[in-house]
């Protein structure tokens, strides 16, 4: 840990007096882009900026696997990679930067060379352009932290990216850099019949031995678990135990547990053609070619992935690789009104419930249908249900089956020299 000096401990109390009551949202500095207030999304965080229809295909994961969670090491070699796809005739050039956070994901206004070394900014541009059919786009690719980028802190971490010639801040994404400090174990208990549907709900435990610079845990430790990595769903934990010194073991309650019966449907894009499972219609024709799945059929679709590791899909990176509009129909057996409203979230649509993803009541098929454009790849999806303001992303699982979920541990320090919050350890672990 980098030694502070007490000039910068008044910077950072000066910083926080003169924002104190000011709201910590990001906004386009041409304010033609939409609060994250706008949209509901599991994976999305507060303060998190949504992608524009013109930038598809985002990826954010540690280097080595795309199904890695954008997750590395204070100190260590590891690097996340962020790709994406803008749809356009002419090549662009983009600005990267970074801002830090704490447990809550409000920003933490320590200073800038606090939690980063070098500039904080990153010039994409040189996109690879498209060698397939319309619609035209340009692929770009960069990896971080790199030689004149390195983060000297722990915690939360968005980066953000804007069009470097209007400064307009197009999107924002979460991840997370730990001290990997102290050692945990975690596991799940199952509640069966416990939900409001009698499914089954999974309780997160961990037992975690914390390191010696920690005098006060009880007061300076905060611990929080997320499902699927859908990191704007992150919940506290309510219970712990600090009887053991040296130790202690941090659980959810019955009432805050997560569903243990989530589950995907996968959406296999690799080729477009007809294959007689999934895709049954392919019009090369259209600009863009237009394909047409087979309908969804409710409580009948369900297809769990066992495999299932990203909020983002696997789109392929080749410059051959094709958009199409992906025809989506839901059959609900009448189950469903158009008061409520059915929506499409998926990893290629970040997860959100709003307008643009919203499926229509088609008389003559009896369908709800919708379409998206979409990359060649592979990826999940599910149908949500918004009545009011309830929403209903269950609503295709089985209640009664158990699935097989992925869950992340974390630790969190208010560290009380320096008044923020140092995020000492990460765990990710499967409901098996």
């Amino acid at each position: 840990m980098k030694v502070l000096s007490l000039f910068k401990v008044l910077l950072i109390l000066l910083a926080g007096l003169s924002i104190k009551g000011c709201s910590a949202s990001i906004s386009s500095p041409l304010g033609n882009q939409e609060n994250t207030a706008d949209y509901i999304s599991r994976y999305m965080v507060s303060n998190q900026l949504p992608a524009p229809e013109t930038i598809n295909s985002i990826q954010l994961y540690r280097k080595g696997d795309t199904n890695n969670p954008p997750i590395i090491e204070l100190g260590s070699a590891q690097k996340l990679i962020l790709a994406f796809d803008e749809l356009t005739d002419i090549s662009g050039q983009f600005r990267i930067t970074f801002t830090h956070y704490d447990q809550n994901w409000d920003e933490s206004n320590i200073p800038q060379d606090w939690f980063l070394e070098g500039l904080n900014e990153i010039i994409l541009g040189e996109g690879t352009k498209n060698q397939s059919s319309p619609p035209s786009y340009f692929h770009y690719r960069t990896e971080f932290p790199n030689n004149q980028l390195r983060f000297a802190t722990s915690g939360n971490f968005m980066l953000h990216v804007s069009d470097f010639s209007s400064g307009v801040r197009l999107f924002s994404l979460p991840f997370f850099v730990t001290e990997n400090a102290g050692e945990m174990t975690s596991w799940i208990e199952t509640d069966y019949n416990a939900g409001p549907r009698f499914e089954a709900r999974d309780r997160p435990f961990s037992n975690f031995t914390y390191p010696e610079f920690i005098d006060f845990p009880q007061f300076d430790l905060s611990f929080y678990f997320v499902q699927n990595r859908f990191w704007g769903d992150a919940r506290k934990t309510e219970n712990y135990d600090f009887s053991e010194k040296g130790h202690t073991q941090f659980y959810l309650s019955g009432e805050n547990a997560f569903p243990a019966n989530f589950d995907f449907i996968g959406l296999n894009l690799e080729t477009f053609s007809v294959d007689g499972h999934q895709i049954i219609d392919w019009i090369p024709g259209e600009n863009p070619p237009e394909i047409i799945l087979r309908e969804d059929i409710l409580n009948f679709t369900s297809n769990p992935l066992t495999a299932w590791g990203s909020t983002f899909g696997n789109p392929k990176t080749s410059a051959e690789a094709r958009y199409a509009n992906i025809r989506f129909r839901f059959q609900d057996g009448g189950a469903f009104t158009s008061k409520q409203g059915v929506y499409l979230v998926g990893d290629f649509n970040q997860w959100i419930i709003s307008e643009k993803n919203k499926l229509e009541y088609n008389q003559n098929s009896g369908y709800w249908e919708t379409s998206a454009l979409i990359k060649q790849g592979t990826y999940t999806y599910k149908y949500a249900i918004k009545d009011g303001t309830d929403i209903d992303d269950l609503i295709l699982s089985d209640y009664i089956t158990r699935r097989n979920q992925e869950y992340v541990s974390f630790v969190y320090f208010n560290d009380p020299e320096y008044r923020y919050q140092r995020l000492i350890h990460i765990q990710v672990f499967r409901s098996d």
